[in-house]
């Protein structure tokens, strides 16, 4: 089984092979395939040796990004030297211009300065609106509690100190009760009333039938 896959991979490869360079896919063996036909196009067409007539070849053909492979590359290099031994200088001949990347690099290289400053400023804004959010539920629950101690210790009766309030005012009457009872026993001692148990048994009566 390895090895069958092993002679497939082996033909592939013997299949990518253009002019004497190997390709990684059909994709690419196929440019560099059209680009040996231009090359032979061109010089089969442009058979004059003079400088002029190279340079003009040369430069029209990176002008119109004609070649797209290291095929055609690999001409104009050709062109290019030619045109450096009949005199021209360096500075004189466009440079050959090469659109693949032969270095890994991340997507961040490809962006400006104010692209990849961009994502910090999202997230400082995410960091600011979170340390927002906390105030803000912080601020409410202080609120909500300043709320019921202001209702708890209200004078007034509220749903909240209603049941405290009520039971303190019974108490109080209770208190008022007992007090004005002390009066009226203690009046009557100086009156010299003695017999005022039938008006007490009497009272204690009507509140045990109120209790009741």
């Amino acid at each position: 089984m390895e090895q069958n896959m092993a002679a497939d991979d082996k033909s592939n490869a013997d299949n990518f092979i253009v002019d004497g360079f190997q390709f990684m896919s059909e994709s690419d063996t196929q440019k560099a395939s059209l680009d040996s036909s231009k090359i032979k196009l061109l010089q089969s067409r442009v058979k004059s040796s003079k400088p002029t007539d190279i340079k003009a070849v040369y430069e029209k053909a990176i002008e119109n990004k004609i070649f797209k492979t290291p095929i055609g590359w690999g001409y104009l290099t050709g062109l290019r030297r030619k045109l450096l031994e009949s005199g021209y200088a360096d500075a004189d001949l466009i440079p050959i211009p090469i659109d693949v990347s032969f270095s890994k690099h991340s997507a961040l290289d490809n962006l400006s300065v104010k692209q990849r400053i961009k994502p910090q400023k999202q997230e400082k804004k995410l960091d600011f609106l979170k340390i927002l959010s906390i105030i803000c539920n912080i601020v409410l629950v202080i609120l909500v509690i300043l709320l019921f101690v202001i209702a708890a210790t209200a004078e007034s009766d509220n749903i909240i100190n209603y049941k405290s309030n009520v039971t303190n005012r019974y108490a109080s009457w209770e208190q008022d009760l007992k007090d004005r009872e002390k009066k009226v026993r203690e009046a009557e001692k100086r009156l010299g009333i003695t017999d005022t148990s039938s008006y007490y048994e009497d009272t204690e009566i009507i509140d045990d039938n109120q209790e009741d």
